[in-house]
């Protein structure tokens, strides 16, 4: 059981690496990424602040040890 969860949660992490790599090919111009870019005008409250997307992208290039 822990080999197969292992192996999902790799198939994740390789997918959510590949999609990043779509998602900087794209055109400023696209919807996609302009939704992406937006940051909202409002202040966020006091605390710590939620994970994003981004932020588990970044552990997993880590983890798998990608450059560039």
């Amino acid at each position: 059981m822990l080999i197969k969860l292992a192996d999902i949660v790799r198939y994740v992490e390789a997918h959510r690496i590949r999609w990043i790599g779509y998602f900087v090919r794209l055109d400023k111009e696209r919807v996609v990424k302009r939704l992406k870019e937006w940051r909202p005008p409002v202040v966020r409250r006091i605390g710590r602040s939620r994970l994003r997307w981004e932020d588990d992208v970044k552990v997993d290039v880590e983890k798998m040890k990608i450059q560039n």
